[in-house]
């Protein structure tokens, strides 16, 4: 931080090293090299390791230039522009590898049940920004006029998941066209199951396209987000926490 106001170039080495860490830390260069071999017999730790490897990565997704998703406005805006900015890749959780693999088994586990037969999964949608920039995302299921949002998540954080994923089902709505919106909470450790019909609002998708011009516009300026996470359990697990602390009025 130079004057005090927010220097990009003062944190840009540590940044690098942060995330050379991280690669070094899920993916070590022994482990990355390609085995022509195959598994065969094997060490147990190295096996291990690889497994580990596999199960971290398995939740990348290459992310396209000048696209924003609609799931970068529903976390803090200053770990998205971290995360845009130097196209990073965010430290994976178990939680996040596990919910991506729930979400992968839904068509699975849905088309046994005649009612989902004309069900489209993972459908993606855009809405154009403007000077290059795109909005997009991935709604989970699709059938006829609806849009169907899973969340696997803790029976206690139901209520929040209402207000940080209401917005998100309006927009799937609003660029797919379609009536109406189911949020489905699923509690990751007992399976109870709770549904939340939701009907597209517009004042939630306008909030969201202007989110994304304003997330853009910090991008362009190369000046970082000042919006603050809503929850503070965000800096608690975030990866670029020491690098928001040095910024004015960073982190909680």
């Amino acid at each position: 931080m130079v004057g005090g106001r927010w220097s990009v170039v003062a944190v840009k080495d540590e940044f690098e090293e942060v995330e050379a860490s991280y690669k070094d830390e899920v993916e070590p260069e022994a482990e990355r090299r390609p085995d022509a071999e195959g598994l065969g017999v094997v060490e147990e730790k190295a096996l291990a390791q690889r497994l580990r490897n596999l199960f971290f990565t398995y939740s990348e997704r290459e992310r396209p230039p000048n696209t924003v998703y609609v799931t970068d406005l529903t976390q803090c805006f200053r770990r998205s522009w971290f995360e845009l900015r130097y196209r990073a890749r965010p430290r994976p959780t178990p939680q996040m590898v596990l919910g991506r693999m729930l979400h992968d088994a839904l068509e699975l586990v849905l088309s046994r049940d005649p009612s989902f037969g004309a069900a489209k999964f993972e459908v993606e949608c855009s809405h154009d920004l403007g000077n290059g920039w795109v909005l997009k995302g991935r709604a989970d299921l699709v059938v006829d006029d609806a849009v169907y949002e899973f969340k696997f998540t803790r029976a206690p954080d139901f209520n929040r998941a209402k207000v940080v994923y209401a917005a998100q089902v309006s927009a799937y709505c609003f660029m797919l066209g379609k009536v109406v919106g189911y949020l489905v909470l699923v509690d990751r450790e007992r399976l109870d199951v709770r549904v939340l019909r939701l009907e597209p609002d517009e004042d939630l998708w306008r909030n969201v396209v202007d989110r994304a011009k304003l997330l853009i516009d910090s991008l362009e300026g190369d000046v970082p987000a000042v919006d603050s996470p809503l929850w503070s359990w965000e800096c608690e697990h975030c990866d670029f926490w020491v690098l928001c602390k040095r910024m004015e009025g960073g982190g909680r």
